[in-house]
């Protein structure tokens, strides 16, 4: 039976006949189209050019060949180094991608054809974006495949072959071909259409769409868990919010890029501005869920309604929540920034009817709201060109409040208006002005200031708009004061003379029962003006206002033999727009600009020495008086700082800033000596149960570590009562019981002002107590950090973990590492970097701890987690994005360099980005981003300015480049204009910054647009001069 069993070799095919080859001549050689393919030429047919002479062109091709034998080649090829394209026939160069018998018109499309299948397209159409380069390309709108899963049976070893696939049955037929792969559909064949549901693959199956979003699964039924809780409960407010803010997560989930384009967030718009309409008629009759939604909505509805239409939904809302805070800022910031609505005299008028319509409410207005919407209104009257009236509201709210008579101290309101009126019409000097005295001291025989200086005479020969330029930035600085009935210059203007009748409606807004340095405070942010020193649970929320922020750079004073580090946070620190809580050592650091509201510097110091002076003022108005002279008046400070120790001796907070005058001053041995004795005067026990005698103790410790004298600092840690027993050697270290009584000190401190929720006193001690430890252990920061931890801790426990005190420890942490930093021999990077992360978290907007970590990031450029942290935490937090943090972003940002990765591509798009969110309404945003459009230009026309324009008449490269530039200040220019209709700074850098930029018509415009928005002009053109130029 074995010889009956075929064998296997008897099925291999028989081999094939190989076929022998034609015998030609061995000298045959056959010819190759090689020719390489040409474009398309010129439709009209040149000469044919003469028969080249030589015997490869004599010799006639056999009629009975389909080739013939070239021996010695194209002679032109040696001639041309190529064909004689003269030669080839004309269907080589027309009709490329055509098919025969279609139009002309017709192309095949070669990205979608193959070998079996022809696509027609218009030859006319757009070329297609490249795969790499298309910003908007999308994902993959296929189904993903997945491999089936094979079932683990046993692989027969007789078998003589192995199946590569067992999800299905091998098709067979009787020809032998090879394998080819997946069957095709053929355009030339019979079969039917392919099955879209089912792959073209055996081995493999649709992924379900379970398992295609399986990455946005978590986005997906987060979205449908709100959902379904806003349909339980309608009521759920939280929920609602957190469903329309998910919203922009579930846009992102098929977008390629993170940031959203501009249809995409107008999409987004109109998404939330209906779930929002949606939650208002389901939400019920609880006011404050309802208010809370009016929030969400008009905000989103601003981007996408037209402003008749928000106009007319404001007017709805405010009539059904006239008491709503919140709603009237967001009103009132509507009116002042609609460019089509704006004028002067309409939007003052509304700021009163928000103050009768909160007032009249049934718990009033807080007496923090009423200085904040004050704020709002005086800046805006100063910022339209009314300076004059806006300083003269502050003048009569500082003499009425904080330096009226004691004889109307008690007398009612209306009685007292009409005593200041009579002070106010003698004309006598005015808080701030020379020879002021107050309103209480003031006497009728008292001779008024001098008025302004003259002011020149027009020049008729100048241009009429540089005329104007010129004279109206003259009157701006020389009228800055409100003017007197007496004045010899400015009478002739209705709005220079400010009287009582101008003032009286603005004194009847701030109750009696306010508090005098709360006044001053809010005094100070109209000023542009650092806030004072004090830390308290809840910092005024015009601080952080956008239309309030001022631009402000600190005092740069570190030595040429700094170390590099020192110099890069000094330089990161520098930020034009600051968020942090202010102490009396960051004080005397501060810039103190007045260039914001262009006043004079002695007319702000005459303003906080009267105030400092008055018996009844708080020694911290002494403080910001020293430190506003140390930055105007170096050389005036020290006999003012005697002055005011003279009027107040035991005052703990005059003897720490009289200190830190002299540090930085540079008198190291005077600074000593003042710290140690105030030190000294006081009791141990006394002294450190108080927030004032710890900071003192502090600065007295920081003066010796600013030296670099570790061991100094040692022993004056161990010293609060300020007298160091006398040692053996300098480098003499304190004993241990000593280093263990100071800890024990400094342990009780923490803990008995904790329990009296002294939060300063327990920040200030912890800061001390983690000194000791860092210096008693050689400089170890890991056991430092641990005092800080166990303070940060206790913060977090009582849910005081991003109050303000907090972040007054974050920045004591912040301090430590930086003198960690810059003294220790071995530094570790990532230690601090973990040490800053913790605390970025909590405060994503703090300048010093942002700075510091940017200065730590320096060495590592290539990393780049500044940018990171900013993206985690500054620039895409959950909480609203402070100014500070897009001000920070762009700073950074601009001192990196090209080198780092920055560009002003990226500097313009943080510009941008910052404009569109938070800073659409900043004075100081936008006249930082149109300085930096403008020096862009510059930049642009410096780099070219030897080049000459090209003799043709055609722009030359470098031409467009600086033609763009200047679009782009003019672009800037006029979306700023839109969004700040009010302020005339803004508009008037047309007329100087941006002069060279606009035309005379253009200017012109600008003019007009200035009177139509009632904007305060001391210059009028005559309408011909405008005509002519327009």
């Amino acid at each position: 039976m074995a010889a009956n069993i075929p064998k296997f070799a008897s099925f291999r095919p028989k081999p094939k006949q190989t076929l022998d080859p034609p015998k030609e001549s061995s000298s045959a050689i056959e010819r190759t189209d090689t020719l390489p393919k040409e474009k398309a030429r010129s439709k009209q047919r040149r000469p044919a050019s003469p028969p080249t002479q030589g015997p490869a062109r004599e010799q006639q091709v056999p009629s009975n060949k389909p080739y013939f034998s070239d021996r010695r080649g194209d002679a032109e090829i040696l001639r041309y180094g190529t064909l004689n394209r003269y030669e080839i026939p004309a269907y080589r160069r027309v009709g490329n991608g055509c098919v025969l018998g279609l139009s002309s018109d017709q192309k095949i499309d070669r990205e979608n054809s193959t070998a079996k299948a022809i696509y027609i397209t218009p030859a006319n159409r757009r070329r297609q974006e490249r795969l790499l380069t298309n910003k908007h390309l999308h994902k993959s709108s296929g189904r993903a495949l997945r491999l089936v899963k094979v079932d683990d049976l046993p692989t027969n070893l007789n078998e003589d072959f192995i199946a590569l696939s067992k999800a299905g049955k091998r098709k067979h037929d009787d020809s032998e071909e090879e394998y080819q792969g997946t069957p095709e559909l053929d355009y030339r064949g019979i079969d039917g259409n392919s099955k879209p549901s089912e792959p073209a693959d055996p081995d493999t199956q649709f992924e379900s769409d379970t398992e295609l979003s399986s990455v946005h699964v978590p986005v997906i039924r987060k979205n449908s868990e709100l959902v379904r809780r806003t349909r339980e409960d309608s009521e759920d407010l939280e929920g609602w919010l957190d469903l329309i803010d998910h919203q922009e997560a579930m846009l992102k989930l098929e977008r390629p890029a993170a940031e959203l384009t501009v249809s995409d967030k107008a999409h987004l718009a109109n998404v939330r501005t209906a779930m929002f309409e949606e939650a208002l008629k389901k939400i019920g009759n609880n006011k404050h869920s309802q208010i809370k939604l009016y929030e969400g909505l008009m905000k989103e509805a601003a981007g996408t309604w037209h402003e008749a239409k928000l106009a007319a939904k404001w007017k709805a809302v405010l009539v059904e929540h006239p008491h709503s805070v919140d709603l009237w800022l967001m009103y009132l910031e509507f009116v002042q920034s609609n460019f089509a609505g704006f004028k002067y005299e309409h939007c003052r008028s509304i700021f009163f009817e928000c103050f009768d319509a909160l007032s009249t409410g049934p718990i009033g207005i807080e007496l923090e709201t009423t200085l904040h919407i004050l704020l709002r209104l005086t800046s805006m009257i100063q910022e339209a060109g009314y300076q004059e009236l806006a300083l003269a509201i502050w003048q009569a709210l500082l003499e009425f409040h904080l330096l009226r008579p004691a004889t109307d101290a008690e007398t009612k309101s209306e009685e007292a208006r009409r005593a200041f009126e009579e002070f106010w019409e003698t004309e006598v000097p005015r808080i701030g002005e020379p020879d002021a005295k107050g309103w209480k001291r003031c006497s009728v025989d008292d001779v008024p200031p001098p008025g302004p200086p003259p002011l020149q005479e027009t020049d008729s020969s100048e241009p009429v708009l540089e005329s104007f330029r010129k004279r109206e930035m003259e009157a701006v600085l020389k009228l800055r004061l409100p003017g007197r009935t007496s004045d010899a210059v400015g009478d002739d203007d209705a709005f220079h003379t400010i009287f009582f009748s101008d003032l009286e409606d603005y004194l009847k807004i701030i109750p009696a029962r306010t508090p005098n340095i709360l006044i001053f405070e809010a005094f100070l942010c109209f000023c542009r003006l650092p806030p004072l020193a004090r830390t308290i649970a809840r910092k005024p929320k015009w601080w952080s206002d956008p239309i309030l922020q001022r631009i402000s750079y600190s005092a740069l004073r570190s030595k040429e033999e700094a170390s590099q580090y020192l110099h890069a946070l000094e330089k990161f620190s520098d930020s034009p727009i600051k968020e942090l809580q202010m102490t009396s050592d960051l004080l005397f650091d501060q810039g103190f600009s007045l260039n914001a509201v262009r006043l004079a510097p002695d007319f702000v110091r005459r303003l906080l020495l009267l105030l400092a002076t008055e018996a009844s003022s708080e020694d911290i108005i002494g403080e910001y008086l020293l430190a506003f002279e140390l930055s105007h008046f170096p050389a005036r400070v020290h006999k003012t700082a005697k002055q005011l120790l003279n009027a107040r001796p035991s005052s703990l907070r005059l003897y720490n800033a009289y200190g830190l005058v002299e540090s930085r001053r540079g008198n190291m041995a005077k600074a000593d000596q003042v710290f140690s004795i105030a030190l000294s005067m006081q009791k141990e026990d006394v002294m450190l149960a108080v927030p004032e005698g710890l900071e003192l103790y502090s600065s007295w410790v920081w003066e010796a570590l600013r030296r670099a004298e570790p061991t100094e600092a040692f022993w004056r840690l161990v010293s609060p009562h300020g007298k160091i027993q006398e040692r053996a050697t300098q480098d003499m270290q304190p004993k241990h019981d000593v280093v263990l009584r100071a800890r024990t000190i400094l342990s009780e401190t923490i803990e008995r002002a904790l329990l009296g929720q002294d939060y300063q006193s327990a920040v200030l001690s912890t800061s001390l107590l983690a000194l000791l430890t860092y210096l008693s252990s050689n400089g170890k920061a890991e056991l430092a950090i641990i005092a800080y931890q166990n303070l940060s801790a206790w913060f977090t426990s009582q849910k005081l973990a991003d109050s303000p005190h907090a972040e007054l420890h974050a920045q004591a942490i912040a301090r430590f590492l930086t003198y960690h930093i810059a003294h220790a021999p071995i530094v570790q990077p990532a230690f601090v970097r973990k040490v800053l992360e913790s605390v970025l978290i909590q405060f994503p907007n703090n300048t010093i701890l942002l700075s510091l970590y940017a200065a730590n990031e320096a060495r590592f450029s290539i990393d780049d987690r500044v940018r990171g942290i900013m993206r985690k935490t500054t620039l895409h937090g959950s909480s609203p994005i402070n100014m500070s943090g897009w001000a920070f972003a762009i700073h950074y940002e601009t001192i990196r360099g090209e080198v780092a990765g920055s560009t002003s591509h990226s500097i313009r798009a943080l510009y941008k980005r910052a404009t569109d969110a938070t800073g659409a309404h900043s004075p100081a945003l936008w006249e930082a981003y149109l300085q930096f459009e403008i020096g862009q230009l510059q930049q642009e026309q410096m780099k070219w300015m030897n080049k000459k324009a090209r003799k043709d008449g055609k722009k030359a490269k470098w031409e467009v480049r600086v033609d763009e530039a200047q679009q782009r200040v003019k672009e800037t220019f006029h979306s700023g204009l839109q969004k700040l209709p009010w302020c005339k700074d803004f508009v008037m850098l047309a007329f100087t910054k941006a002069s060279h930029v606009f035309d005379d018509q253009e200017t012109c415009r600008l003019y007009r647009i200035m009177q139509e928005k009632e904007l305060r002009l001391y210059v009028e053109l005559d309408e011909t001069d405008l005509e002519m130029r327009t």
